[in-house]
């Protein structure tokens, strides 16, 4: 500022200009700053869906075996139960089954009555104990259930087969389901004269198929009698949808 000019304007005006001179260079800053974040903002994007699937081959069945028993005392029920259930334990490991693979699902006692006349009658007790096994030789199905119902399982849940890593199926489908987001958008900036630029978001939702039981009746499983061939299990395919949103930069 001039020497002479200086001199005229009093100090404490100085001190208001350089206030204001300061604060106009910090609202052109600020000011700018907006513009490149409402530029960004309002960048112009498409977003797009796709759908992948892949389809795998189950090959892993889970079932389960009940013994249900009913004895007049607890002690017996129990006793009774427990000889039964071990049997179908050491037949089931021995048919090569591991260990890790077979655990207790359920273990229920319960008093029984009934109506006589009017009035309740104990008519003593029911233990029904409940074995989950997964089968991964799935060749062997057929002859551990026919196996197990002989040795005194009087109960054979649905069986359910199920892809035991389902992760590489997974992934099968989100890449089938990212090229058709791609395709799609590189067709439409196409029609409308655009250039898709980098992928600015994504999204991704999974969908499997859900395990079909299968109804397994105990007279399918005593097959025909002793000796008799179990009846075959088609054990089918399992299928896993993936659906992403993908979100483009237009050129």
């Amino acid at each position: 500022m001039d020497e002479h000019v200086s001199k005229i304007i009093p100090k404490g005006f100085k001190f208001i200009l350089l206030i204001l001179i300061s604060t106009f260079l910090l609202a052109l800053i600020t000011s700018e700053t907006l513009d490149i974040k409402v530029k960004l903002k309002n960048k112009e994007t498409i977003t797009l869906s796709g759908e992948g699937k892949a389809i795998g081959v189950p090959d892993v069945a889970s079932v389960n075996f009940s013994v249900i028993t009913e004895k007049m005392t607890a002690k017996e029920t129990m006793a009774e139960n427990a000889n039964k259930m071990n049997e179908v334990i050491n037949f089931v490991k021995e048919s090569g089954v591991d260990e890790k693979d077979v655990k207790t699902q359920a273990y229920f006692l319960s008093p029984r009555y009934d109506w006589v006349e009017g009035e309740r009658v104990f008519k003593g007790y029911q233990l029904t104990s409940t074995l989950a096994v997964k089968i991964r030789d799935l060749e062997k199905i057929s002859d551990i259930i026919d196996g197990v119902v002989l040795r005194g399982a009087n109960q054979v849940g649905d069986i359910q087969f199920v892809i035991d890593d389902p992760d590489k199926l997974k992934e099968e489908a989100r890449n089938k389901a990212i090229e058709n987001a791609k395709v799609r958008a590189e067709s439409i900036a196409k029609a409308t004269g655009l250039k898709i630029g980098k992928i600015l978001s994504f999204t991704e939702g999974t969908a499997p198929e859900a395990p079909i039981p299968v109804p397994y009746s105990l007279e399918e499983a005593k097959g025909l009698g002793a000796g008799a061939p179990a009846p075959e299990i088609e054990k089918g395919s399992q299928e896993i949808t993936v659906n992403v949103s993908l979100t483009f930069e237009l050129k």
